[in-house]
């Protein structure tokens, strides 16, 4: 018990110092306000009832009286010189730190689009880096030498790299040509685009496969003409990834490859295509899911597609013939749901 007590004491002398400010802070608040108290005009007395009760106090709410106040003046007034001095510089760092996130707050959108412009610019020894690793390629060095040029250039994730990964794209060795992947797969820019169409073209599956990992942040139209590509691969596991891109976005701008992908020659892809446009909100979706859903040669398709039109119209439609006349009529007006 006496070691507990012990403990109280220490923890109350440790924040006696914080206690004691926010008492003196509303102390001085309640001062500045009685100090500003006048007769109120007559025009405001009318809307005295109003006011009292817009702020009536809830009911059970304990509040301080006037001699309780005082009281604590007291306490205050009492306390030793050398404490009273530490809580006023208490404050004032207080009101310091508010003053600095004020200014914080008030920087304009157009200065932090600036800093962050600054940021991202890169500076001249990693464009110095991009310039050995061309020249690299350029002068066709030994594997080894090409593969150390594109290792110094990792990290970077800027589209400063990007000439240079489609230069190695064309090399002879397929330890390079991954390398040169590994360089793009941050930059997360639709620049990124045409590069990753060129390795859709390597010999590699793997590497085609890989490739399309570079678009999982790319939310653009343009990444259109890579996904479209990727769909006329041959390789199953290359249209697959190119799907699994298409859903991890899940916005407009990858349904026009979904509306392609919902004809794939695969059963998995065309249903995980009709799955995956369901949850996207734009006309362009019920266009897809009749023309090519309800159309489909694939039974599955067909009853997915008129499942998905049904979830997304709140219609009943029995057959193609129903669905489009309804669009028809209801495209201009339609709305989705949020």
């Amino acid at each position: 018990m006496k070691n507990i007590t012990c403990l109280r004491r220490v923890i109350w002398l440790d924040a006696r110092p914080a206690v004691v400010a926010c008492a003196l802070l509303s102390l001085c608040l309640l001062c500045c306000s009685c100090s500003r108290k006048q007769a109120a005009p007559a025009r405001e007395a009318a809307n005295t009832a109003d006011v009292a009760s817009a702020t009536a106090v809830p009911t059970g709410t304990v509040v301080k009286s006037d001699i309780e106040k005082n009281e604590a003046l007291n306490e205050l007034l009492d306390l030793p010189a050398s404490e009273r001095e530490e809580i006023q510089r208490m404050m004032g760092v207080m009101n310091a730190s508010n003053q600095v996130l004020q200014s914080t707050n008030a920087v304009a959108e157009s200065d932090q689009d600036e800093i962050l412009n600054a940021r991202f610019e890169p500076t001249q020894d990693a464009k110095d880096l991009v310039t050995a690793a061309t020249r690299a390629f350029l002068a066709d060095l030994p594997e080894a030498d090409k593969l150390a040029a594109l290792q110094k250039l990792a990290g970077l994730d800027h589209p400063i790299v990007l000439e240079v990964v489609e230069m190695a794209l064309s090399d002879k060795s397929a330890v390079v040509r991954e390398a040169a992947l590994d360089l793009i797969m941050n930059v997360n820019d639709p620049a990124v685009v045409p590069v990753v169409a060129k390795a859709l073209d390597d010999q590699d599956p793997d590497l085609r496969e890989y490739a399309l990992d570079a678009l999982m942040d790319v939310d653009d139209p343009k990444i259109n003409e890579a996904l479209s590509k990727a769909l006329d691969d041959e390789n199953v596991d290359v249209r697959d990834n190119a799907l699994n891109i298409m859903l991890y976005i899940g916005s407009p701008n990858v349904v026009d490859s979904l509306g392609k992908a919902i004809t794939d020659s695969d059963a998995d892809i065309r249903e995980k295509a009709i799955i995956a446009i369901e949850d996207i909100q734009d006309p362009r979706v019920i266009d897809v899911l009749i023309d090519k859903g309800l159309l489909s040669n694939d039974d599955t398709v067909r009853e997915d597609a008129m499942d998905s039109l049904q979830f997304i119209t709140d219609q009943e439609f029995e057959n193609y013939e129903q669905a489009q006349a309804w669009w028809q009529r209801n495209r201009a007006t339609f709305s989705f749901d949020e």
